[in-house]
C-alpha cells in the first residue's frame, strides 16, 4: 500500500491563489463583484414601448442569467397566482452595436420567475460606459403588466485579474 499524497493540479494561469476552503467573491480581493441590472416597464395591452439599462463606466458587465416578475396591473401576487406575461422584446447592444436577437421574441425565453432563472450558456459581455436598450411589446388583447426585467451577472474592472 503506496501512502504518496494526493496530487493537487496547479492553479489555472489566470487566477488568484485563494485560501484552501474560500469559496466565495470578495470584491476587496478578487477585484469582481456580482450585480442585479434592472428595468421596470409598465405596459398596456397593444402598446410598445423602450427601456434601457447604463452599464457603470468603470466595469464591464458580464450576464448569465435573467429573471423577471410580472403583475397584472399592479394587482396583488400570491405563489398561486404568478403572471406569464404576453410580451415580446428585442434586446441591443450599443456597445457592440448588436441586436441580440434578430426578431421580437416572447419574454420567457430569455428570463423566468426567481426560482427558475434563465441561465445563459456563456456569459455576455456589456463593456463599460455601454447601453443596453429594450424595446418591449405587449401582445396580450387586454392586460396591463408591471415588469421587473433583471440581469444577474457579474462586474469587472478593466485589467482585473480574473478574465474569460
Amino acid at each position: 500500500m503506496s501512502s504518496n499524497p494526493p496530487m493537487v493540479p496547479a492553479p489555472l494561469g489566470n487566477t488568484i491563489p485563494r485560501a484552501i476552503g474560500k469559496n466565495f467573491l470578495d470584491p476587496r480581493i478578487d477585484a469582481i463583484d456580482v450585480t442585479f441590472y434592472t428595468t421596470l416597464i409598465t405596459l398596456a395591452n397593444g402598446q410598445t414601448i423602450p427601456s434601457q439599462i447604463n452599464i457603470d463606466a468603470g466595469t464591464d458587465f458580464y450576464w448569465f442569467a435573467s429573471t423577471y416578475q410580472a403583475d397584472v396591473g399592479g394587482a396583488a401576487q400570491t405563489e398561486a397566482n404568478i403572471v406569464i406575461p404576453l410580451m415580446t422584446v428585442v434586446i441591443t447592444d450599443t456597445g457592440s452595436q448588436r441586436q441580440l436577437m434578430n426578431a421580437p421574441i416572447p419574454i420567457t425565453t430569455i428570463a423566468g420567475p426567481g426560482e427558475r432563472p434563465y441561465r445563459l450558456i456563456l456569459p455576455r459581455l456589456f463593456r463599460a460606459n455601454s447601453i443596453i436598450t429594450f424595446n418591449w411589446n405587449n401582445y396580450s388583447s387586454n392586460q396591463t403588466y408591471d415588469l421587473f426585467f433583471v440581469m444577474h451577472g457579474f462586474r469587472l474592472p478593466p485589467n482585473s485579474p480574473f478574465t474569460l
